[in-house]
């Protein structure tokens, strides 16, 4: 797997952060139509949490920094 660009990384997270909130608006005006149990409030935090993660480890402060001179280390 060829390692993306920051922009890249950027868009990858953009889409998942747009398709996040667009099936939570789904779910939770399921949700309230269909009425209790509220299932919709479980899917939110665990979902949010895998969007959180995803900022963390690609945008936010648990980015690795990799020299590129590592990459040609290996590379050989």
């Amino acid at each position: 797997m060829k390692p993306l660009s920051p922009a890249g990384k950027r868009l990858g997270f953009q889409v998942h952060a747009f398709v996040f909130v667009l099936a939570m608006l789904l779910q939770v005006a399921i949700n309230l139509w269909t009425g209790p149990p509220y299932w919709a409030l479980w899917v939110l935090p665990a979902w949010g949490i895998g969007l959180l993660s995803h900022w963390w480890f690609v945008l936010g402060p648990g980015v690795r920094r990799v020299d590129p001179r590592d990459a040609i280390t290996r590379a050989q």
